[in-house]
């Protein structure tokens, strides 16, 4: 009877301990989870081998992270916001400058200065429209809340959509486009998006040539990638700008006064969102673009 008592004494003692040292340890949990929320960002829970205490601290672990990572995407967004809104600042300042000037003008203005001040004026403001499109684009990009669509196009459908908005421009330059497709073939891409990575490049190459210069476009495909190659005969870049043609309000010694360096950094982007690559090279005279979309991941 007294070996039973005795052996209950100690189950029961046993049991104590055991409730005892869990309840320390769900404490020390608990001061641990508090210390992270209201204290410092290091993240640090005691572990435990086994047991529930064990699937807990798994549970608390993968919830913390998980806090951890939305703050951080967050504070990412947030600078990228940031950033974004100084950009835009920054590059509004001159045409918004030349605007006001020009107001005080046409207040006193007639006939033909007054025509010539208005059409300045309508050219910044299709500036500044495009370039708050541009960098409102660039920030959805940044912060990847783009959703690219793959479809199949026509090459010469594509070519067609391309070339229509800078009719007008290729007509005053007297810019000869040649071209080099496919009828058969398509490219597949997000039509849309793709259309304003190309012509950004395609602008690019209109403004650096020359009077009566040419432009070709060629379209190729093949079982790893479509290609397209955009080559002009104008002045080519300076070898020291190569390298940073793409980096955003990076403008080389050839640029024109008005650029403001975010059109190609734009086509770079929305080209490498669709896992593709641009190539730049001189070509003496003139410059190539070779832009390739992969139609897997290499």
């Amino acid at each position: 009877m007294i070996i039973v008592i005795v052996i209950l004494c100690l189950i029961i003692g046993f049991l104590c301990f055991y409730i005892y040292n869990q309840s320390q340890k769900l404490k020390h949990i608990s001061q641990q989870i508090n210390h992270i929320l209201f204290h410092q960002n290091d993240f640090y829970i005691q572990k435990y081998k086994e047991g529930i205490l064990s699937i807990l601290e798994t549970d608390i672990c993968k919830l913390v992270n998980k806090i951890y990572e939305q703050n951080h995407l967050l504070e990412t967004e947030k600078k990228i916001l940031k950033d974004y809104l100084e950009d835009i600042s920054h590059q509004m300042k001159t045409p918004l400058t030349s605007l006001n000037l020009i107001h005080e003008r046409l207040m006193k203005a007639e006939g033909l200065e007054k025509r010539q001040l208005l059409k300045d004026e309508k050219k910044l403001l299709d500036k500044i429209e495009w370039l708050v499109m541009s960098l409102l684009k660039m920030a959805q990009l940044d912060a990847q809340t783009v959703t690219f669509h793959q479809e199949s196009i026509q090459q010469q459908d594509f070519l067609n959509q391309l070339l229509k908005p800078f009719e007008i421009q290729l007509d005053m330059k007297n810019i000869n486009v040649k071209t080099n497709i496919h009828e058969s073939q398509y490219l597949t891409c997000d039509v849309l998006w793709s259309l304003e990575a190309i012509s950004n490049i395609l602008k690019n190459c209109i403004e650096h040539v020359d009077q009566d210069g040419i432009i070709s476009i060629e379209m190729n495909q093949n079982p790893l990638y479509d290609e397209i190659i955009i080559q002009d005969n104008g002045p080519g870049i300076e070898q020291e700008d190569i390298v940073h043609l793409f980096e955003r309000f990076y403008k080389g010694k050839n640029s024109k006064s008005d650029s403001v360096g975010i059109g190609l950094a734009l086509s770079l982007m929305i080209v490498e969102k669709q896992n593709g690559t641009i190539q730049v090279e001189n070509t003496y005279p003139g410059t190539r673009f070779i832009i390739h979309f992969y139609k897997e991941n290499v």
